[in-house]
């Protein structure tokens, strides 16, 4: 399946940005506009060092990708013509030397339909031959692929929060998986069936196997996006894994009984352990391991027959 999407509120993401760009061209060359008095004249951030500008714009999550494109593409429009609106207050803010780059920052740029956009209103802009703009002024979006992973990671690790989006699973996806991992899918309905009835049973492991996949998805975008953090949330996984396959379930209760104990008890060392990740996402995480330690083992419902 496709990955999990990080969720922004527009404030995290300007601060996020922000450091990033802190990265890329250093503390002291880096300024904020505020937009609370008088607005930002299409710019949050800018570099006159570089002589570059920086807008960002974070949509609300999860979209498809031609909603985020064009929701990008009006965003662009918007904010460019701001700076032609507001040509001689910007020179100052440049010391009179013309912007060379005006950037777009977004969480996630997948559509090329954006570049093509970014290059039509480069050539419109060059064509206004307007004096705050240098004669080779170029627009272009970027998201924190540009940036060096050690900045992001380091981004990410100060933020208070983390919420990550998973996409919706496709029933191709579904089967494609069950095709795919014939063992994992008999472990996991022999064991389910002492929890289920006959005609719930199938419900049951479908659930499972959405489970499981959309918490490996969760764990594959922390990897990569907060790294960690990752490593908090999988030492805690580990931790409770290497518990259970030495000592066996805490109760030994019915299937749902031992499978309520585990999950608590997951989920609570998931939250312990990585307290800025959102409390959704924890639970998503711990449900997606418990239906693993299904299918692989450790966990069993041995007193159930």
């Amino acid at each position: 399946m496709s990955g999990a999407v990080q969720v922004w509120n527009p404030d995290e993401w300007e601060l996020f940005a922000f450091s990033l760009l802190q990265s890329r061209h250093g503390p002291l060359h880096v300024h904020k506009i505020p937009a609370a008095h008088k607005g930002d004249y299409g710019i949050d951030y800018y570099c006159p060092k570089e002589l570059v500008a920086y807008q960002c714009y974070a949509v609300e999550e999860p979209i498809d990708i031609a909603t985020r494109a064009d929701r990008q593409k009006k965003k662009i429009t918007t904010d460019l013509a701001k700076i032609i609106l507001n040509q001689a207050e910007i020179s100052k803010l440049f010391l009179g030397s013309p912007i060379k780059h005006w950037v777009l920052i977004a969480p996630l740029h997948d559509s090329k339909d954006v570049n093509l956009h970014c290059a039509k209103k480069t050539g419109d802009l060059r064509a206004a031959k307007c004096a705050t703009l240098d004669a080779s002024f170029e627009v272009a979006i970027q998201d924190p692929s540009a940036f060096p992973s050690n900045a992001v990671a380091a981004g990410m690790s100060a933020l208070s929060k983390v919420t990550l989006s998973i996409p919706f699973l496709t029933q191709t996806e579904l089967e494609s998986w069950a095709a795919g991992s014939s063992d994992l899918l008999a472990n996991v309905t022999r064991k389910l069936k002492k929890r289920a009835t006959p005609d719930q049973i199938e419900d049951v492991v479908a659930d499972a196997i959405k489970s499981f996949l959309q918490g490996n998805a969760l764990l594959d975008a922390l990897r990569s996006g907060a790294p960690d953090l990752h490593e908090k949330v999988m030492s805690a996984i580990r931790s409770r894994a290497r518990r259970l396959q030495f000592a066996g379930p805490q109760t030994n209760g019915s299937a749902g009984e031992i499978l309520h104990t585990e999950l608590d008890a997951l989920i609570a060392a998931v939250q312990a352990s990585a307290p800025s990740l959102s409390i959704e996402n924890a639970e998503q995480i711990a449900y997606g391991s418990i239906c693993e330690w299904i299918m692989r083992c450790p966990l069993d419902f041995p007193n159930v027959q």
